[in-house]
């Protein structure tokens, strides 16, 4: 099932791990309004499929759910990133 616009059903479905793969394409814009994907405080781990970049910033990535995330957070994952 494919659904496009719709974050109350996706909030739902993600809730009932009823997500096989979830297709995110994210615009290089910040909005101060509007529905968010996740509540505050939700914690649905989430496993990077893949992940491309087009020429106007959008960047197009399909996430599956993560039975098993590793453990950590914004310290660890900042000392593995190329600061070049």
């Amino acid at each position: 099932m494919a659904l496009s616009g719709s974050v109350s059903v996706v909030r739902q479905l993600l809730r009932a791990r009823l997500v096989d793969e979830l297709h995110l394409l994210i615009h290089p814009i910040v909005v101060g309004h509007g529905l968010r994907l996740f509540d505050d405080g939700e914690t649905i781990p989430l496993r990077l499929l893949s992940s491309d970049a087009f020429p106007a910033g959008v960047v197009y990535s399909i996430y599956a759910p993560d039975a098993a995330p590793p453990v950590g957070g914004y310290r660890e994952a900042a000392a593995h990133l190329d600061r070049g």
